[in-house]
């Protein structure tokens, strides 16, 4: 879905190494922020943020580029008031070690299992675990997959795509260990959904 697109506000940050804040020019809900490791050039969306009903993408000003080195926000949607910093960017070069370290810092975050994988959100969006509200989920922790099977929802702007087990990465059988996104929930691209393991 495309929005309109608003500048980040882009400030200096406290020390001499060419460390940028960027800032959010208004007030209301923020998410999608890209991931740590990431490298931002001009225009590159930076998030979106909601505000009474409207949603705006906010992208990186002309002359901008950096790697993001963290992300200031806890969860995967947050309030923010005008001003607020949401994301820390080192010159590419000058961050080119951290944000390596700093991806795979992210990626043993991910706790995953040994022999375990997960199965990511293919798109922007709201997941969801169930066809309708009153009907039941289509995966549950403990339940066998195969490839194929339909596990989940996105939608985007009133549009709903089945996300399916599978890939050449996943195997053909597995159980499901932990479902990460709740239902409902507003997600990114490549967020992890699901964990599993082969059955």
């Amino acid at each position: 879905m495309k929005y309109p697109n608003i500048d980040v506000i882009v400030n200096p940050g406290a020390a001499d190494d060419g460390e940028l804040l960027l800032e959010s020019p208004e007030v209301g809900m923020y998410s999608c922020a890209p991931r740590r490791g990431e490298v931002l050039v001009a225009g590159s969306r930076v998030g979106l943020l909601k505000s009474l009903g409207r949603t705006v993408s906010l992208v990186l000003p002309g002359g901008v580029t950096g790697r993001v080195v963290e992300r200031l926000l806890p969860t995967r949607s947050d309030p923010v008031d005008y001003g607020q910093t949401l994301l820390r960017l080192m010159p590419v070069d000058a961050s080119l070690e951290e944000g390596v370290i700093a991806t795979r810092d992210e990626e043993t975050s991910l706790g995953l299992p040994d022999g375990a994988s997960a199965v990511t959100s293919p798109s922007h969006g709201v997941f969801y675990r169930r066809p309708r509200p009153d009907e039941p989920a289509y995966v549950e922790v403990g339940q066998i997959v195969e490839r194929g099977s339909t596990i989940g929802l996105v939608e985007v702007m009133k549009s709903f795509s089945s996300i399916t087990y599978g890939g050449d990465e996943l195997p053909s059988r597995a159980e499901i260990l932990e479902i990460r996104a709740e239902d409902g929930a507003e997600v990114t691209t490549d967020e992890i959904l699901f964990v599993v393991r082969p059955a």
